[in-house]
């Protein structure tokens, strides 16, 4: 298994395919999301396990909470469409009840999630 940090790596510099990609990026996960769909590398990963914290928008991300919640919503939707199915989540306990800078009962502001592609073969 060849495993790749993401500091020194260019998705350019992998092999066709990702078996399985783990991100933990401390919010920067939403704009590298973002940009795996954008440049069609999405399609070349087997698994995507991303952990994700929504007690801020992330880095480069802005707006209002609603133009927030749609922007991360469509990245959501959209590995949808190219085939990803979610198949685990985990909720943080040890992380502060916060959504968007707001304490949020019953809420964690980090989650692990896990897809795997449909279509990988």
């Amino acid at each position: 298994m060849l495993l790749h940090h993401l500091p020194k790596f260019r998705f350019s510099d992998a092999a066709s395919r990702i078996d399985v990609l783990k991100a933990d990026v401390e919010s920067a996960e939403w704009k590298i999301l973002e940009n795996l769909i954008l440049e069609d590398v999405v399609e070349q990963i087997g698994q995507l396990v991303f952990e994700v914290h929504i007690h801020w928008p992330g880095f480069e991300v802005s707006g209002n909470d609603s133009t927030v919640v749609r922007y991360w919503y469509s990245l959501l939707r959209e590995l949808e469409l190219k085939d990803f199915r979610l198949f685990h989540t985990y909720k943080d306990l040890s992380k502060p009840q916060m959504f968007l800078k707001k304490e949020a009962f019953n809420a964690s502001s980090c989650y692990t999630l896990s897809w795997v592609n449909t279509r990988w073969k």
